[in-house]
């Protein structure tokens, strides 16, 4: 926990070992999981792919265990931001992660948010319980069919939306704006020990970016009257149209490309299996015909000897089947 000061989220950590490999060395993976979801993310893997000593199998290798423990954990997602780069994003790739979101960080020094003044404004308030339900609808106007489901939406009726939750490093303050008596965005700010994180949520595709300048220049000026003077962070998704643009004009600048991946978790579910039986074949329609007796089978000839007013005649004989079963013979043609 030296090296990994993180919120109160279950941290475990996996150590490589390969003494005398030749090609591939030494590694250790950092995952955290996500309090009160079926998630965790990893937090830190090394050596880095561009180190020294770095190398694809060591990632792969620690990436492979980490699988195999969470699906035991009844883990359902685990999520990973690394730079979006060839190299780590294939890496990943070959264990099972795929993207679903592009994120550029952009950054705002210290002694520029000095040189700015904002004001609060009435629209925005602190977010209550209430809001729950039409922040939810927010988020789903607001962001893709894929990333909602890469997040756990439609598919975990017991995981909430991120704008409804902070599990990040630091303590959260959020905010909504409010129009109407309708809620039309959103912001997070979190502060951490090396910075502040900004998160808006609004329609950033909308003609009027009203609602965006206000949601910014409120977090600007939450952040402004804290004491602690640290740069601050944005994360604008590839999704979310102008919001890069207008973070020009409040002084930030692009400060380096992430990209998230996710990889659901396999689980093993018992289930009661059904015995097999044997498929039998559909009887096939045989056409009826009249039902007839069998001839009877023709006897040899026999020779009776018979005495007929002193002549003798040679007769066929034929048995005759009697009622008894048993069989008769009489006398047929005769033949002198």
């Amino acid at each position: 926990m030296a090296v990994a000061p993180w919120n109160d989220g279950k941290v475990a950590t996996y150590v490589l070992r390969q003494p005398g490999h030749g090609l591939v060395g030494d590694g250790f993976l950092h995952v955290q999981k996500r309090p009160g979801r079926p998630e965790l993310e990893i937090v830190r893997l090394a050596p880095g792919l561009d180190a020294p000593h770095g190398h694809p199998v060591i990632w792969e290798k620690l990436l492979a265990h980490n699988n195999a423990v969470a699906a035991q954990q009844q883990i359902a997602r685990i999520y990973v931001d690394v730079p979006d780069q060839p190299l780590p994003v294939h890496t990943l790739s070959h264990v099972g992660f795929r993207p679903y979101a592009r994120e550029t960080i952009w950054r705002l020094t210290p002694h520029r948010l000095a040189g700015q003044s904002h004001s609060m404004t009435a629209e925005i308030r602190a977010q209550n319980k209430a809001d729950e339900w039409t922040l939810q609808q927010l988020y789903t106007r607001t962001t893709p069919q894929n990333a909602q489901l890469a997040e756990g939406m439609h598919t975990d009726q017991a995981v909430r939306a991120p704008i409804l939750e902070w599990w990040q490093v630091g303590t959260c303050s959020a905010f909504v704006l409010e129009q109407r008596g309708e809620v039309v965005g959103a912001v997070q700010v979190a502060q951490g020990r090396r910075g502040y994180w900004l998160q808006p949520w609004a329609d950033f595709h909308a003609t009027d970016s009203y609602v965006a300048h206000q949601l910014v220049r409120h977090a600007l000026t939450v952040v402004a009257r804290r004491a602690a003077p640290l740069p601050v962070y944005v994360g604008v998704r590839d999704y979310q149209g102008s919001l890069g643009t207008l973070l020009e004009d409040y002084g930030f600048a692009p400060f380096t490309d992430r990209a998230r991946l996710v990889k659901p978790v396999v689980q093993w579910v018992r289930e009661a299996a059904l015995e097999s039986a044997p498929v039998r074949e559909p009887a096939v329609h045989v056409a009826t015909a009249p039902f007839a007796v069998p001839a009877p089978p023709q006897p040899e000839l026999s020779a009776l000897r018979m005495a007929a007013h002193g002549t003798r005649r040679w007769v066929a004989a034929s048995p005759v089947l009697r009622r008894d079963g048993r069989a008769r013979v009489e006398a047929g043609h005769a033949c002198r």
